[in-house]
């Protein structure tokens, strides 16, 4: 039995854990312990095999013999309150199951900032079983960092143990790339002080040191070419980095997950290289330092015989000159250049788009940064500077002599401490839809006033706090700042932690803080109740008559009812308000039910949502309604979809009940869960979607040809010429991307084009029609007959199993030998390659293979549709391809994305149709909306675990508060949001989360790319064919689209039109 006291201590553990904190992240309170023969497994692969498991050895010596005993993390003499007895029973962890669901590449050791996946998943079972899973062996060393975090060693020596069990991680940086600068210019450091810092970087996640190598007062590196640059510029012989170095610090990095980046400093910063060669040099050493010697100043450039001038219009295109000759030179050697600020923002270079610049003047230098288009990376010096510059003395009223000399010349006092630090915000100032360019950032240790001596305290534990930034991100889930309360005794437990692997690290707080601090959590209050006994039950019972227990029954569930409610309103009040209801008229809003699934059936989804959306009061975006007595959310709010797919993430999902209506069909699929097994089917998924091979273009081009040749066949026949023949050409976009989506999924096309009649494609139509009714019938689903679903079931699983079977007959080597080269490689080899569960390879299988198909089908439909009806927009499309491209020329992968008003009318397309145009979520637990609820339908609406929320991307993107009204091209007339205009997107930048065809936060779609690409791609190689489109559409729907929204929105009447061949 716990004591007060120790449970006060276990609600502490919970604080006492991970840094920098993971994205998502539950414990419990069960004691596990460990022990140095516990079982490790490693499914390996490639070079990363050899990382790892240096990694798990490397760290399982750390987690045994520099475990910490965390007694200056509890209140005094309290520790045996807070560690498990040495003498009681041990449940010890038997397995650490670590599983690499893709092989590195050789970009995991040369990364540029993005194209590692760093994300793990980490899970400790009461039961001892512990499981680390990444797409990298990057992502590996991280999981490993943060198990060993969870542990504590036990005072007595009985071993080591966590209070932390079960444990539940789901975590990846927010930023891609996190760095520390170090200066070894203006002081010399040993390989031994370098090598420790990367080892305080490795526990802390950061991916990046760049070492400061030269500047105006030292060069410390041995060029075996230019010898006289370290032998005279260096302070003393042997106070150089020779190739040896080098190469031993990077390869130290790397094995740690860190990449290395030497810096030499130009054309400021160079007086050094006067010393062995001071012709290079103008001005060496000319008085005063600041103007001549130092940064970049005009003036040095009147002192220079072969300038001259201080003129910046002289200066700057011989700056440009050299900028372009030694970016060509890094490129040529596989590298990015990463430039100073300056050289944008001041000097006005050209730089090429894969140039990073480096801030560290201002917010407002980033926001300038990525205003221009180009990548940044943030460290302001007010925060980030750790060496000096403009802290604050504490008081200020000191006495006449720091009134007077304040601040005494002296650039570095004070020194900022973390918490300054960890209140800094990269993105701060950045405007939203620029955020993506900010890569994310550096800390900074110049060393006017650091050396060897005193390293470690400089920058630990400061960098700490800026490293929880730049992977935990400066924002929580919720969008609120980090809490430094909540963070000061997980940095103060990191900083022992730290300090026992050897890394002097600076006190976060003297021990009577940290001890303290302990107490201040509260411990729940205990509440007694009385058991009803159930003797007293049957006592009760034995008096009463079968009528009166009847009537007794029904009144008691009628009060229950009422309580029910009273309580459910008492805890939607706790948390914020209630929506506006939907109009009903029927008990238990089962006219609602009706309407949803006769608006299914009719294609009127649109309509219906449109109606539940009015009130008395006039359109509200957020109601709500109590089907079958179970209270639903619907919402088309942009700032509730944000909150449900992004800031509150884990509050929502897509819950059991969802993945059981949909197992039949989907399975275990990405798309039909939630937590760790959504974020191991999107690992092992989400590297088959690579840029090199969605910009493969070879598979589009092999089925866009049989797709002409069957327009041509269905237009004319045996004719030459003249307007085709009336077709739906959706019917055959539905058969072109599936053929398309086979032979990349699994290296063989069904031929639905050349071959109608196939048994596949007409089961897995039917399905989906099936599966879309079942979800729209709620509680009523049970009655939706399921035969010919069933039978549609069978026929896909008939059709895949063959190609998963002859998958699987081959051997991991095999398989390896596959996925290296392009011929041959398949998705399913891919998928194959990192399991040999039939099952998981089926589900995963279907799924893409429904997003593969639908999607690009769906929007090419649309798209194509609203062409027939808009002959100058493809005109305007047909100029942009002639003059870009051409008529026979297949486009590149950079011409789509260069074809401005192509991306346009795609964007335009996806807007009025959004692919996937209603969705739903469950909250995973109470929480709220942040907007809807109250008399004003603003206040945050209070949400129960268990709530269903339906989102409509289709609603939300056709409102017309949020979609500008813009003026006809040929007309003074307004077009509202109803009306197709690519011209809409020349002028208009949709707010973040007002438009979001492929969803957003961390379910995007991650095969948005390749649908993007494909569709582009048909669109041009049939315009290059094709010069005109007749619609036939008007004599059908009588110009009112037909919206059929089951799984992905598509025209329910097909899109019937006649081509025209380009003459």
């Amino acid at each position: 039995m716990y004591s007060p006291v120790h449970l006060i201590f276990i609600l502490a553990s919970l604080v006492f854990a991970i840094w920098p904190a993971p994205q998502s992240y539950t414990t419990g309170n069960s004691v596990l312990w460990i022990e140095p023969g516990v079982k490790v497994s490693y499914n390996g692969g490639n070079v990363g095999c050899s990382i790892v498991q240096s990694a798990i050895s490397r760290n399982l010596k750390t987690l045994f013999t520099k475990g910490l005993v965390p007694w200056k993390l509890v209140a005094r003499d309290e520790l045996s309150q807070f560690e498990p007895d040495a003498s009681s029973s041990k449940i010890f962890i038997t397995n650490l199951d670590i599983t690499q669901t893709a092989p590195d590449q050789m970009n995991t050791y040369k990364p540029l900032a993005g194209d590692v996946d760093e994300s793990y998943n980490l899970t400790i079972t009461t039961d001892g079983k512990a499981s680390i899973s990444a797409v990298s062996s990057t992502g590996v060393l991280h999981g490993l960092q943060s198990f060993i975090q969870l542990f504590y060693k036990q005072s007595t020596g009985a071993g080591m143990y966590t209070n932390l069990a079960p444990v539940s991680i789901i975590d990846a940086p927010k930023f891609s790339h996190r760095g520390l600068n170090m200066d070894v210019a203006r002081n010399w450091y040993e390989v031994s002080d370098i090598k420790r810092t990367i080892d305080a970087l490795a526990m802390n996640k950061f991916n990046r040191l760049h070492l400061h190598m030269t500047d105006s007062q030292s060069w410390p590196m041995d060029i075996p070419a230019l010898p006289d640059l370290s032998k005279k510029g260096a302070y003393a012989t042997g106070l150089s980095y020779t190739p040896g170095d080098i190469k031993d610090i990077q390869t130290y990095a790397i094995e740690r997950g860190i990449e290395v980046i030497i810096e030499f400093d130009m054309p400021g910063h160079t007086t050094a290289i006067g010393l062995s060669y001071p012709d290079l040099i103008a001005g060496i050493n000319a008085q005063p330092w600041s103007t001549y010697c130092d940064e970049v100043n005009s003036q040095v450039y009147l002192l220079d015989e072969t300038v001259k001038s201080n003129d910046t219009s002289v200066i700057g295109p011989l700056i440009q000159k050299l900028v372009d000759r030694n970016h060509a030179q890094l490129r040529q050697a596989g590298l990015t250049p990463i430039v100073w600020e300056e050289m944008l923002l001041d000097w006005n270079l050209t730089l090429g788009s894969d140039v990073l610049v480096q801030s560290w003047l201002s917010d407002a230098s980033v926001a300038s940064i990525t205003a221009l288009g180009h990548k940044a990376l943030a460290g302001n010096y007010n925060f980030w500077y750790l060496d000096c510059g403009k802290g604050q003395w504490l008081d200020f009223s000191n006495g006449a002599s720091f009134q007077t000399y304040y601040p005494f010349n002296d650039y570095c006092s004070p020194t900022k401490n973390w918490r300054l630090v960890y209140s800094y915000d990269p993105l701060g100032g950045v405007p939203a839809n620029q955020t993506h360019l900010v890569q994310g950032g550096e800390v900074h240790i110049w060393s006017e006033q650091t050396d060897p001596v005193n390293l470690d305290d400089m920058v630990w534990p400061r960098a700490s706090a800026a490293g929880e930034v730049l992977w935990s991100g400066r924002q929580d889930a919720s969008g609120q700042n980090r809490s430094q309360i909540e963070a000061s005794p997980r940095l103060a437990e990191m900083r022992e932690r730290m300090v026992n692997t050897g890394v002097r690290v600076g006190p976060v707080q003297m021990i009577f803080c940290t001890q303290s601090n302990a107490t201040e959590f509260g411990a729940p209050k205990l509440r007694r109740g009385r058991i009803l006994e159930e003797n007293m039950i049957e006592e009760i019972l034995t008096h009463v008559k079968g009528r009166t227990l009847l009537g007794g029954i029904v009144v008691v569930g009628l009060l229950w009812k009422i309580v029910q409610w009273i309580d459910t309103s008492r805890k939607i009040r706790a948390l914020g308000e209630r929506a506006y209801r939907v109009r009903t008229w029927l008990p238990l809003d089962i006219d609602l039910i009706a309407r949803a699934v006769h608006g299914t059936v009719t294609h009127k989804n649109l309509e219906t949502w449109l109606y539940w959306f009015t009130t008395p009061q006039g359109p509200n975006f957020t109601v709500e309604a109590c089907p079958a007595g179970r209270r639903v959310i619907f919402t088309a709010d942009p700032e509730n979809i944000k909150a449900i797919l992004a800031t509150q993430f884990t509050d929502y999902g897509k819950g059991e009940p969802f993945h059981r209506e949909w197992k039949d069909f989907l399975g275990d699929s990405i798309f039909v869960t939630d937590l760790e097994t959504w974020h191991n089917s999107r690992q092992l998924i989400r590297p088959q979607f690579i840029k090199d091979r969605v910009s493969d273009l070879e598979v589009f081009e092999r089925h866009v040809q049989v797709l002409i040749r069957e327009i041509d066949g269905k237009s004319w026949g045996e004719k030459e010429g003249g307007e085709g023949r009336e077709l739906d050409v959706s019917d055959l976009f539905f058969r072109y991307t599936l053929d398309a989506a086979t032979d990349f999924l699994l290296g063989r096309s069904v031929n639905s084009l050349e071959v109608p009649e196939q048994e596949f494609a007409e089961a897995f139509g039917e399905v989906q029609r099936v599966q879309n009714i079942i979800a729209r019938a709620g509680p009523l689903n049970p009655l939706v007959p399921r035969s010919t679903f069933k039978k549609g079931i069978r026929t896909i699983n008939e059709f895949v199993n063959p190609f998963i079977d002859d998958a699987l007959r081959l051997s991991p080597e095999e398989l390896a030998s596959k996925t290296k080269s392009e011929e041959g490689y398949t998705f399913l080899h891919a998928l194959a390659s990192f399991t040999r569960d039939r099952t998981v390879l089926r589900d995963q299988l279907v799924a893409v293979l429904l997003a593969g198909r639908d999607t690009t089908a769906s929007t090419l439909s649309w798209l194509f549709y609203e062409l027939a009806r808009h002959p100058e927009v493809m005109k305007k499309l047909r100029a942009e391809i002639e003059e870009r491209i051409g008529w026979e020329r297949a486009p590149t992968y950079e011409d789509l994305k260069n074809m401005k008003y192509l991306q346009n009318t795609m964007n335009e397309t996806l807007r009025l149709y959004p692919v996937v145009p209603f969705n739903v979520r469950l909250a995973l637990k109470d929480t709220t909306l942040p907007r809807g609820g109250g008399p004003d339908g603003l206040s945050p609406v209070g949400i129960l675990k268990d709530t269903p929320i339906g989102y409509s991307t289709l609603v939300m993107q056709r409102r017309p508060d949020l979609t500008p009204h813009i003026t006809s091209p040929s007309s003074s007339s307004p077009l509202t949001v109803e009306h197709f205009s690519p011209e809409r997107w020349q002028t208009w930048q949709p707010k973040p989360w007002n438009y979001i065809p492929f969803n957003g936060g961390p379910r995007i779609c991650i095969g948005q790319q390749f649908a993007l690409t494909e569709m582009g791609y048909t669109v041009v190689r049939l315009l290059q064919r094709y010069e005109g489109l007749r619609n036939f559409m008007g004599e059908v729907d009588g110009g009112r689209p037909c919206l059929k929204a089951e799984i992905v929105l598509q025209p329910g009447e097909g899109v019937r039109v006649g081509f025209s061949r380009r003459r």
